[in-house]
């Protein structure tokens, strides 16, 4: 006998989590997948990992995840980036940074079409388009550059049997140039003629540590964007912020590492800070991510919390058995404490109507975070070091938290982001009009 089911209202919209995955990260994803604590089904592989990081990426096809092809267009085209672990994409030009007449899909040295073969022989179901950095000069230096690849890569990709392979649009600008109505405007009239289907922001000194009127900024900026008509996914972005920017409808979800990518900084790319080759003093003690203080601590200086004030086992430690269950675990796999509670927050709201998501998110979310960080601040045993950030947390939760408020009491409704719908190749249809910008 056949049951159906019939929806009395439309399902919410889906907040969509891409992970990004790093050159060193895939051992550790393959772990989590393995214990049942990664759960995400989009995944953004890096163009030169695809060799080194095949079993996690086969393993991520038979559990039908979604892939995302990064071109690493923006790193290779930046002197002091091109050492990085995006000299190993294909189209890598021996040490020297991609140019102009590298992206020209007439010109022998092009690299469109290598990007085109290299999206279709790695089954991906969706490839970045080789766009760049556009903060200052590089603004008038690459735009036009950028939107003609995108419709090139288009070309391409139909023209050797990758029509349903996506493109998505990354635009990798700063915060000062998001928050420029003039400049936003000029990029949506010439994104609108793109054939593309995700619009992803990296924005620059924009990340998880930003500020309430940082984020509320961010949002009322983003929204301008929702008239191009195309899901927005919050690139290098994770925490508050990104809940926020999503909850409010601003994006339709958001990309981060598993360890990494929370926050981007382009200026480094063109002006590298003094002495950043060095690696003198620099701390790799590992992390860990406290929900509520929107923070990652040592996970020494934790320990140290949790065995100096009884009363921060209550208020910080995981007793939920479905991510750590004890003290012990929560301190021993801190990825899978991480992105287990990412998860749990991402599918709370997920599960809220869009006319209920942002105040969902004020009150069981923010709030919830703000009351306990608060009352940590009253700890008496508590290393002074440590007390420190904990009292700076609850300063900061509590400016986002009237800042927000502020920003829904003066909307009547969010306006939604396009859903990012979950994309395979059997379900891709490419129906764009590509049309010369």
């Amino acid at each position: 006998m056949t049951s159906n089911i019939y929806y009395l209202h439309k399902p919410p919209l889906e907040i969509a989590h891409f992970i990004r995955i790093g050159s060193r990260e895939h051992r550790l994803a393959e772990r989590l997948l393995s214990a049942g604590k990664l759960r995400a089904q989009r995944y953004v592989i890096e163009a030169g990992n695809f060799p080194r990081q095949h079993d996690l990426i086969q393993t991520l096809r038979d559990e039908h995840a979604e892939i995302i092809l990064d071109t690493k267009a923006a790193e290779l085209s930046v002197p002091n980036q091109i050492s990085s672990t995006a000299k190993y994409a294909p189209w890598a030009s021996d040490g020297r940074p991609l140019e102009p007449d590298d992206f020209d899909p007439k010109s022998n040295r092009s690299v469109i079409q290598l990007m085109a073969h290299h999206a279709i022989e790695n089954h991906v179901n969706a490839v970045m388009a080789p766009t760049h950095l556009l903060i200052g000069d590089e603004f008038t230096k690459w735009l036009e550059t950028d939107f003609r690849s995108c419709i090139a890569l288009r070309e391409s990709l139909d023209k050797f049997g990758g029509s349903h392979i996506s493109i998505d649009y990354p635009l990798i600008i700063s915060y000062a140039q998001l928050r420029d109505a003039t400049v936003r405007l000029r990029l949506i009239e010439q994104l609108r003629s793109l054939p593309y289907n995700y619009l992803w922001l990296r924005i620059s000194g924009f990340g998880t540590d930003a500020t309430g009127t940082g984020i509320e900024k961010y949002i009322r900026a983003t929204l301008d964007f929702h008239s191009l008509d195309k899901p927005v996914i919050a690139d290098h972005l994770s925490g508050l912020a990104a809940l926020a920017a999503s909850s409010f409808g601003a994006t339709s979800g958001f990309a981060h590492g598993l360890n990494s990518k929370e926050r981007f900084d382009g200026a480094s790319w063109i002006k590298p800070p003094i002495n950043a080759t060095s690696t003198t003093g620099r701390d790799n003690s590992k992390m860990i991510y406290f929900s509520d203080l929107d923070r990652r601590l040592k996970v020494k200086d934790a320990n140290k919390l949790f065995n100096d004030a009884k009363t921060a086992r209550e208020i910080f430690g995981c007793a939920d058995h479905s991510c750590c269950g004890s003290i012990e675990f929560m301190l021993n796999n801190p990825e899978a404490h991480y992105i287990v509670q990412r998860q749990q927050q991402i599918k709370d709201l997920t599960q809220a109507p869009e006319t209920l998501r942002a105040n969902r998110f004020l009150t069981e979310h923010l709030e919830v975070s703000y009351r306990r960080t608060l009352r940590a601040t009253k700890l008496k045993k508590c290393d002074d070091e440590i007390k420190k950030k904990i009292i700076y947390a609850s300063e900061r939760l509590e400016h986002i938290r009237a800042s927000l408020s502020n920003l829904y009491e003066s909307i009547d409704q969010p306006r939604y982001a396009a859903e990012a719908k979950p994309r395979s190749k059997e379900k891709i249809v490419n129906d764009h009009t590509v049309r010369k910008p």
